[in-house]
């Protein structure tokens, strides 16, 4: 009430009532009376008369009479001096001239203190008047023992009111003289056919048209007929139609004629029509009889199991002549035969259950009614294993009618299997379907390359693929269904030949729905990995828009998620949102994203100021907005006036640290990492222990000492036995000399480092060199070994004294029994020895200074 107040003081809705009110009473005013102008088109100069008619009942009703009707010419009143009356509902009015160009002639009636309009005309003005024209007759119908009539062309219009009669004259031969009198029929006006009461099919007529009106006459040309040239037989009959013997696909229609009109069926033209049941199309054939008497009407390769419907019609040789009206209908059935094709099959596979046992589904199309030749009375289902010719007929699915849902449900092993599906009807079998059923945890086998699904119209997908080039394909199968959160997904599939490249689906598609279109290569009847996408027959805008939620909130900006618009909302695929956000007064701005994003981070923002935010989601047809929500920003407490300081002040020092570190670089370089010393330029270098003294102090000759680091297996036995297996053959001598052995050498003497061997430590040999090529031991090559290798706690070294007769002579076997010992086992004490040797040292407690002092010593001796 309130919006309707509203509406009346605006002012607007007054003047609508007014004029609906005003348009229903003109209407009504308008059906309550006619307007007769005569005549309708004037001469220049002509008076014309024109009189309105009230209805009876509307004068009573609104009680008006013919003194209330006022006529006008073109909008202006007529004088009240030519207006009449008869009885008190017709007024007329006599117009003495009229303009050349015509006028427009109204009446009206004075009700309620003004005019209503009643009628109105245009009435036309012609200089000159033409005769009628002469007719043509077009055609004319004898029907036996009713009438000839006949049809003709009129002419150009005069403008003036033309009448028409139709004569017929019987004579005595082909346009002959008269025989009887003419029979003649005046049509009605605006017609242009009348029949007149020629019983006489074989009798000959002149037939004429005649063209009147107030300036003259017009005769048509005079046609010359025989009855039965124009005439329309009755229809024939169909007697019975029935199947041929031996000819499952034929049926035989009989028929016979009324012999009253025609007594040769050779004398008329037949046409057979016919149509099998639930089809829109019908075919028609003509048949030429050649006989005096109806032959029956063969009809051959027509479908089985199909009912069909046949009816005639006849027409006598004549160019004149008309095709009589179809027979009563004739109904029959071809026979049954065994189903032609097999069913389109496919399957759903579910897991292995604890039993290692799996449910699979069968699916079938049925058969079309050509396909089935027949009633379907069940499907047969059979399965075969691997290398094994024979097939078990599974009577899980024994005895399905076609009435029932065509699927069927067997459990199977997790091996593989081929099942396959049969119709059978009363007259037999039809061919075998056959799908592979994969081993379970078998690999699938490639499927397609490429698929794509677009529009083909609101109702139609149009699915087109790219096949694998292998010549085991031996079809495709689609499926398809909507994809929907508030109800499930109702399978529909149909298969496809080898050769197919795409297809149009249409089953149970609809616009603005999602669908999910998949695609299976069948390899030999087994499936392939399915490929899928999703396709809307027609697209439109989303029902709603996303809700916005504010995630997180700072003084300068915010962060806001939302959830994807429901699969049955979007109505389209969701290509961008754009997010509207205006803060108090100001200026509304938006960002946009891509369909698939769902947060966003505004920044930029006024601190402790409240926005209004919303969100579209848009489609490719349009877009729809979610609600409004409000969000506050946070107030600048003056953090950041700190921050921006400190951290300034924080960097600065940093770079001033760093200028005095590269500044006194040398330092810090000697603090941090000292120069360590050689050992070689020792004062060590020129003493030796008298324990080491006294052991070779009997030997004459130059010494050498070589410390090598290499690696190699270890190898078992006494140092008399690993001196001799690092000697080379050609230095080796068997004679003894003193004790000891002898190793003659040419230019060059061995050395050999040995070393206390565990867990992945090893020893290497290699040959020495000379004593003049010796030089002076590096301090890492007595610590461990360099290259990679691993390290050695601690070198043991050996000496083996060289005489300048390029001959080594070697300690004697308890010098090197005690040696040995030593370097294996250095924290073992010799019981012949005191306090005062370990403290001197020896070969194992002192190699480095030993190294040295042999050194010191080949120096002096000029070597």
């Amino acid at each position: 009430m309130v919006s309707v107040q509203k509406h009346w003081e605006r002012g607007w809705l007054y003047p609508l009532l007014w004029l609906a009110l005003k348009a229903g009473a003109e209407s009504s005013w308008q059906d309550c009376s006619t307007l007769t102008v005569r005549p309708p088109v004037a001469r220049p100069g002509s008076a014309v008369s024109a009189s309105c008619v009230l209805s009876p009942a509307c004068a009573r009703e609104r009680g008006v009479n013919a003194a209330d009707v006022a006529w006008r010419l073109d909008g202006e009143e007529v004088p009240r001096d030519q207006y009449g009356s008869i009885g008190s509902t017709v007024s007329t009015v006599t117009l003495p001239a009229l303009p050349l160009a015509g006028a427009n002639l109204s009446c009206h009636a004075r009700y309620g203190g003004s005019d209503t309009l009643l009628q109105s005309r245009e009435i036309r003005v012609a200089c000159e008047f033409p005769p009628p024209a002469q007719p043509k007759i077009l055609s004319c119908i004898s029907i036996h023992l009713a009438n000839l009539s006949c049809s003709w062309d009129p002419g150009p219009e005069t403008l003036l009111r033309t009448s028409f009669t139709l004569s017929v004259m019987e004579v005595m031969r082909r346009c002959g003289s008269k025989f009887k009198d003419p029979l003649e029929c005046r049509a009605a006006p605006g017609a242009k056919s009348c029949p007149v009461p020629a019983k006489n099919l074989y009798a000959s007529y002149n037939v004429t048209v005649r063209a009147e009106n107030e300036l003259g006459s017009q005769t048509s040309p005079v046609l010359c007929l025989y009855g039965m040239d124009a005439v329309k037989l009755s229809p024939p009959r169909v007697v019975s139609v029935s199947a041929v013997a031996g000819r499952e696909d034929c049926l035989a229609v009989i028929w016979d004629l009324h012999y009253s009109e025609i007594y040769d069926a050779s004398s008329a033209l037949y046409e057979l029509q016919y149509r099998a049941r639930g089809e829109k199309l019908l075919k028609q054939t003509l048949i030429d009889v050649r006989e005096a008497s109806p032959v029956p009407v063969r009809l051959c390769d027509l479908p089985a199991f199909t009912e069909y419907t046949f009816r005639l019609r006849s027409r006598y040789k004549s160019d004149m002549s008309h095709w009589s009206e179809w027979s009563n209908k004739g109904e029959a059935r071809t026979p049954e035969r065994a189903p032609s094709k097999e069913p389109q099959l496919w399957r759903r596979i579910e897991p292995l259950d604890s039993e290692g046992e799996r449910r699979v589904t069968l699916l079938w199309k049925p058969l079309q009614r050509h396909e089935a030749n027949g009633r379907i009375l069940g499907y047969r289902v059979f399965r075969q294993h691997p290398g094994t010719p024979e097939k078990t007929e599974l009577s899980e699915c024994g005895g399905t009618t076609p009435l029932a849902s065509p699927e069927c449900s067997v459990l199977l092993s997790a091996e593989r299997c081929v099942l396959s599906l049969s119709a059978y009807s009363s007259a037999g079998q039809s061919p075998q379907a056959s799908i592979a059923i994969s081993a379970a945890g078998q690999a699938a086998l490639p499927g397609l390359s490429t698929l794509a699904a677009s529009p083909a119209d609101d109702h139609s997908l149009l699915v087109q693929w790219k096949p694998p080039e292998r010549p085991s394909v031996s079809g495709f199968i689609l499926e398809w269904c909507v994809l929907s959160e508030r109800e499930g997904c109702v399978l529909h599939w149909h298969r496809l030949p080898r050769h197919s490249r795409d297809t149009v689906i249409s089953e149970s598609i609809e616009p603005e729905r999602l669908y999910r279109v998949s695609a299976y290569v069948l390899d030999e009847g087994e499936a392939g990995d399915p490929v899928s996408v999703q396709a809307y027959s027609r697209q439109g805008a989303p029902s709603r828009g996303p809700l916005l939620r504010p995630k997180t909130t700072w003084k300068t900006g915010l962060q806001l998620e939302w959830d994807p618009i429901p699969l049955d909302d979007r109505r389209g695929f969701i290509q961008n949102y754009t997010i509207f956000y205006q803060s108090e007064g100001g200026v509304s701005d938006f960002v946009v994203v891509n369909g698939s994003v769902h947060q966003l981070r505004l920044d930029g923002l006024s601190s402790d100021q409240e926005y209004k935010l919303y969100a579209v989601a848009s489609t490719d047809q349009g877009g729809a907005a979610g609600p409004d929500i409000y969000v506050q920003t946070l107030r600048d407490d003056g953090t950041m006036l700190l921050v921006i300081p400190l951290s300034a002040l924080l960097t600065l020092i940093s770079i001033i640290m760093l200028l005095a570190c590269v500044q006194q670089r040398q330092a810090i370089k000697k603090r941090f990492f000292p120069t360590i010393p050689d050992a070689a330029d020792s004062s060590l270098a020129n003493w030796m222990p008298k324990k080491i003294w006294m052991d070779f102090r009997d030997y004459q000759g130059d010494r050498c000492l070589k410390a090598q680091v290499d690696i190699a297996a270890p190898r078992p036995g006494t140092v008399q036995e690993m001196l001799s297996s690092l000697s080379r053959p050609e230095c080796q001598d068997p004679a003894s000399l003193g004790g000891g052995v002898t190793i003659p050498i040419q230019t060059y003497c061995t050395a050999a480092i040995l070393q206390h061997c565990t867990g992945e430590d090893y020893v290497r040999e290699t040959p020495g060199r000379s004593c003049a090529e010796q030089g002076s031991v590096e301090y890492s090559t007595v610590m461990g070994i360099v290259g990679g290798y691993t390290q050695i706690p601690q070198a043991k070294l050996a000496l083996l004294p060289c005489n300048p007769d390029l001959r080594v002579q070697t300690p004697s076997h308890d010098l090197f029994n005690k040696t040995y010992q030593s370097l294996l086992y250095p924290d073992m004490k010799d019981p012949d020895q005191g306090t005062e040797e370990e403290e001197e040292g020896s070969i194992s407690t002192s190699p480095l200074l030993l190294e040295q002092l042999m050194q010191g010593r080949a120096q002096n001796s000029g070597l």
